[in-house]
C-alpha cells in the first residue's frame, strides 16, 4: 500500500532494478524487470532542481538538443523524462561537481558513446546490457555485463556488473567525462564513481574469489574497465575519494574508505589534493621482486588471468562483428 504525500512532498514514478532470479525463471531472454517504484520528492528539492534549470538554461538546452537529435537518445527521454534532467540533480555522479560540470560530463559521455558504437550496440547497452565475457567453472556461470546504470542511475551512467549464475554480485560504474573535469591531461577519462558488493550476495561472491583465480570481484571489473578504456581510446582511469560518493555517510566512513580510497591506492592510483585518484592504462604493477618469493607465482597467475579479461573485453568492442542478439523488449 502506498501511503499519501506528506506535506511540502510530491511523488515521482521511476523505473527500478528488480532481481534477476524471477526473469531466468520467467522470460530467459530478459534481464530486467522494470516495476513502477513512486518517488516522494520534497517540494524544496523540485524547486532547487527547477533554479538550477533556470539559472543554467543554455547548459540544458545542449543536453536537450543532443537528446532530440539522436532516435535512440530521444527515445530514451521520451520513456524516461528524468534522463535529460539528471545533471541538475543533488550530487550527480560525485559530490562536488557543479552544474556545469555535471552538464560538460553527460554531453561528453552520450557524445562519445554515439562516436565509438554502432546503433544496434549502442541500443542495446542502453535499454538491456551486453555481455562482454563468460566464464563458465564446473557448474558455475560467470559473466561480466555492460549495461546502463539501474536504478541509481546518477552514480555513473554506465555500469559493469558481474553475474554468478544470474544473479549480479558485484557492480563498477562509471562515465566517459572530460579530463579538465577530473584535473586529467588526457582529453577524456573514465571516472569510477560507484563500485561495490551488492547486500546479500557473500556466498556468491566468495564463489566467484575462489574460482577466478583467487582474484576479488573489484579487481576483477578494474581489469574489465581497463579492456573497454583501450577498445575505445581512453588512456586515463580516474576514481572518486570515498568521501565524494554519492552515497558517502560519515557513520559508515571507515567501510567507503576501504572500498575507495584504500583499494585505489592499493592499485598505484595516485591522489589529487581535491578528491580524485588516477592512472594511466595500462596501469603499472608492483614489480615481482618486490613481492615474497613464495608468492610470486600465485602473483602470476593472477596478473595473467586479469589481462586474459582485459583483452577479452577491449576484444568485444574492437570485433566488427555487432552482437546479433535480440533487443530487449522491455
Amino acid at each position: 500500500m502506498v501511503r499519501g504525500r506528506g506535506p511540502g512532498e510530491s511523488e515521482f514514478a521511476i523505473s527500478n532494478e528488480d532481481s534477476f532470479n524471477d526473469a531466468i525463471s520467467a522470460r530467459p531472454a530478459t534481464k530486467f524487470i522494470v516495476a513502477q517504484v513512486i518517488v516522494r520528492v520534497p517540494y524544496a528539492r523540485i524547486c532547487a532542481w527547477s533554479w538550477r534549470a533556470l539559472t543554467h538554461i543554455r547548459r540544458l538546452r545542449e543536453v536537450l538538443r543532443l537528446l532530440a537529435r539522436d532516435p535512440l537518445f530521444s527515445e530514451m527521454l521520451q520513456s524516461n523524462p528524468r534522463f535529460g534532467y539528471k545533471f541538475l540533480t543533488d550530487n550527480y555522479l560525485a559530490r562536488g561537481f557543479s552544474v556545469s560540470e555535471a552538464a560538460s560530463c553527460f554531453l561528453h559521455h552520450y557524445r562519445r558513446l554515439r562516436s565509438l558504437l554502432p546503433d544496434r550496440l549502442l541500443r542495446q547497452i542502453l535499454l538491456d546490457e551486453v555481455t562482454l565475457h563468460t566464464i563458465p567453472h564446473g557448474s558455475d556461470r560467470f559473466a561480466l555485463t555492460l549495461g546502463l546504470s539501474r536504478p541509481y542511475d546518477n552514480e555513473g551512467e554506465l555500469t559493469l556488473r558481474l553475474r554468478v549464475n544470474g544473479d549480479i554480485v558485484y557492480v563498477l560504474s562509471f562515465t566517459i567525462v572530460p579530463g579538465r573535469v577530473v584535473e586529467s591531461s588526457d582529453s577524456g577519462a573514465f571516472l569510477i564513481t560507484r563500485l561495490q558488493g551488492i547486500r546479500g550476495c557473500f556466498r556468491q561472491i566468495g564463489i566467484a574469489s575462489r574460482a577466478l583465480n583467487a582474484v576479488a570481484p573489484d579487481r576483477l571489473l578494474l581489469a574489465a574497465l581497463q579492456g573497454i578504456a583501450e577498445a575505445f581510446g581512453v588512456r586515463a582511469i580516474v576514481a572518486i575519494a570515498a568521501h565524494r560518493q554519492t552515497s558517502y555517510k560519515g557513520a559508515n566512513s571507515t567501510a567507503f574508505k576501504n572500498a575507495y580510497d584504500n583499494f585505489f591506492s592499493e592499485r598505484g592510483f595516485s591522489k589529487s589534493g581535491t578528491g580524485f585518484f588516477s592512472a594511466m592504462v595500462p596501469m603499472e604493477q608492483k614489480p615481482l621482486s618486490s613481492i615474497k618469493r613464495g608468492h610470486r607465482l600465485r602473483a602470476k597467475k593472477k596478473r595473467a588471468f586479469k589481462y586474459q579479461i582485459q583483452m577479452a573485453c577491449a576484444r568485444f568492442f574492437e570485433s566488427s562483428e555487432v552482437d546479433d542478439a535480440p533487443e530487449s523488449s522491455n
